[in-house]
């Protein structure tokens, strides 16, 4: 680094500091009350070896962190990514009720694309021909039509939060880069999350949106349960989830949907 100029870490710390202000980080709020993410129940032995950039892996558990990236899908170099990013984009333009969440989606885009500049750091240490490669996103929740603020805020407040507790696992992995990363996505994506939440508090304060509401619960919440696929170590992670959520939705004042209903993968 050239004597004189920041870091670039200081950079990115200097610029989170000064984007809070108001609303946002929707994390902060949520993190001075405690922890707000539950203890998952599942309990797994941790590895006691431990990797970090550089060393040589094993094959098999080389194959398993790439694919671990494939299903993340915030890389730099995915084209799928930037692509959905720019939905997002489309969203905010069309759909956004206020100049405030306009603004806070313009936050909550710059930190996804922090995210990406991690990831892809991941990537290109572990394999340099998979840091661009793209690997369109699988899950049907990510194709579910956004047609309303209410469709976008439902998306924030499921899938990010699917990211928020992935990534809370991450913090004991035995890749180095992973679990150093680890805490920084949780917070955000768990704020990302809580922002989504805001956005439906807002729809349901009248009649009209609280039934829009009501009605698109019942399109999102399957999805949001069929993120965890996995009929082993998920179900644990999905029954933490459903709770949390489930809580959440009360506080709306809308009943959680039967949890099979709708569902694709069960």
């Amino acid at each position: 680094m050239a004597e004189g100029l920041p870091s670039e870490m200081s950079v990115i710390e200097d610029a989170e500091r000064r984007g809070r202000t108001g609303r946002w980080p929707f994390w902060r709020q949520a993190y001075a009350k405690g922890d707000p993410l539950p203890q998952l129940a599942c309990q797994v032995s941790r590895p006691t070896y431990r990797f970090d950039e550089g060393e040589a892996l094993p094959e098999e558990y080389k194959e398993l962190l790439i694919k671990m990236l494939r299903h993340e899908g915030e890389r730099a170099g995915n084209k799928s990514f930037l692509g959905f990013m720019a939905t997002c984009l489309d969203i905010a333009e069309a759909l956004f009720p206020t100049a405030e969440a306009k603004l806070l989606k313009a936050e909550y885009l710059a930190e996804e694309l922090k995210h990406a500049i991690m990831f892809h750091r991941v990537a290109v240490g572990l394999q340099h021909d998979f840091a661009l490669r793209d690997v369109p996103y699988a899950h049907y929740a990510f194709h579910l039509p956004r047609e309303t603020w209410a469709d976008d805020a439902f998306f924030h407040f499921f899938v990010d939060l699917n990211g928020a507790f992935h990534a809370r696992d991450w913090r004991e992995s035995s890749y180095g880069p992973l679990a150093k990363m680890s805490a920084t996505v949780e917070r955000d994506e768990l704020g990302h999350s809580e922002m989504g939440y805001y956005f439906l508090g807002e729809i349901v304060s009248d009649r009209r949106g609280r039934e829009l509401v009501r009605r698109l619960l019942l399109k999102w919440y399957p999805a949001a349960l069929d993120m965890f696929v996995k009929s082993v170590g998920n179900a644990e992670i999905r029954q933490a989830y459903k709770s949390y959520v489930d809580r959440k939705l009360v506080a709306l004042g809308l009943e959680p949907p039967d949890e099979r209903a709708g569902r694709r993968f069960l």
